[in-house]
C-alpha cells in the first residue's frame, strides 16, 4: 500500500480534465521541487475543498501530502499553506472512496458483457478484456478504499506531525 508522502512543490501549469462537486482530476501537472528540478504528475486527484484553499495555485510554494495511486497518478490528501496551517478534509475523502467502490462494481458488472462484445468483433482476442476489467474492479472496490480509510490517513498524517481532530 502507498504511504503518505510529503513534498514541497511549485505548480507551474496543469490541465483540468474533469471536475465534479466533490473533486477534480488534473492532467499533466508540471511541478518544480525545492532544488528546481521539473517533474510531471500524469494525474492528480484533488478535492474541491483543497482547491478552494489554494492547493493548486501556480507559482507558489506548497507542501503536499499525497498518496500514489499508480506510478504517476496521485491523490492529494492535505497541503500546508505558507503560514504553516495544514488543510485537509477527511470526510470528503471518505465520500470519494465510496464512489470508488461504486465504480468498481460497475467495472465488475460490465467486464463480461464488454469482453464478449469485443471478442465477437476481434475474433476472440477481446476476451483478454475480461481479466483487465476484473483487475480494475478489484482495485476500485478494495485497494483504493483501503488506502483512503480515515484510520489509515489519521495514522499516516500523525507520522508527519499533523494532528487530526
Amino acid at each position: 500500500m502507498s504511504e503518505i508522502k510529503k513534498m514541497t512543490v511549485v505548480v507551474k501549469n496543469y490541465h483540468l480534465q474533469a471536475s465534479s462537486d466533490l473533486d477534480a482530476l488534473y492532467k499533466d501537472v508540471r511541478c518544480e521541487d525545492e532544488q528546481g528540478n521539473t517533474f510531471y504528475f500524469k494525474e492528480v486527484v484533488m478535492l474541491n475543498y483543497l482547491k478552494r484553499h489554494g492547493a493548486i495555485v501556480t507559482d507558489a510554494s506548497r507542501t503536499w501530502y499525497y498518496k500514489n495511486l499508480s506510478k504517476k497518478s496521485i491523490v492529494l490528501i492535505a497541503f500546508e499553506k505558507a503560514g504553516g496551517k495544514v488543510e485537509y478534509d477527511l470526510d470528503n475523502i471518505r465520500v470519494a472512496a465510496k464512489s470508488s467502490v461504486i465504480r468498481g462494481v460497475v467495472y465488475a458488472l460490465a467486464a463480461i458483457p464488454a469482453g464478449v462484445i469485443i471478442a465477437t468483433a476481434t475474433y476472440g482476442v477481446g476476451l483478454l478484456f475480461i481479466p483487465v476489467g476484473f483487475f480494475y474492479a478489484y482495485r476500485n472496490m478494495f485497494k483504493i478504499p483501503r488506502m483512503l480509510r480515515r484510520k489509515t490517513l489519521v495514522n499516516e498524517l500523525a507520522d508527519h506531525g499533523i494532528v487530526v481532530r
